[in-house]
């Protein structure tokens, strides 16, 4: 099972770099949408430059997936943009576009890389916790430095 996670750590990971330096050095030309919702979508991205945060996502988290530092973090991080850009390739664009096999595709391999880090998120879905209390220490009293 160790290969075909890292060969979808690699796709998607490479496909999220690609398309987050995209939009900071252009590579290819952003696809405007071709149906007037998803056109109004990614003109509302551009002028509101919350696509700008996106695609920062897209490139710090894609290096991270690829590099392996904070993979479980970074996967989970894709997740939104992961939803949007299927949302945005599937329903807005047409279920039979080509488009929405990209869509598909990348939402696909986001949610089978949180599956492989499931044992990461583990305390996260903990049903009853407790916070630690803030500077606390192991220890019942904390020893000044050098004593």
């Amino acid at each position: 099972m160790k290969y075909p996670v890292w060969f979808i750590r690699f796709l998607f990971g490479s496909w999220m770099v690609v398309n987050g330096m995209n939009h900071f050095a252009p590579l290819f030309p952003q696809p405007m949408g071709s149906k007037p919702l998803s056109h109004e979508l990614i003109v509302a991205l551009l002028d509101s430059h919350l696509f700008d945060l996106v695609k920062a996502v897209e490139l710090v988290a894609g290096l991270s997936v690829l590099s392996g530092f904070y993979a479980p973090l970074a996967v989970i991080l894709c997740l939104p943009v992961s939803f949007c850009v299927f949302y945005w390739d599937g329903p807005l664009e047409g279920m039979t576009s080509r488009a929405a096999q990209m869509g598909d595709s990348v939402i696909i391999c986001n949610l089978i890389l949180c599956a492989a880090y499931v044992k990461s998120y583990k305390s996260m879905f903990a049903f009853k916790s407790t916070p630690r209390n803030l500077g606390a220490s192991g220890g019942a009293h904390a020893q000044p430095a050098g004593a």
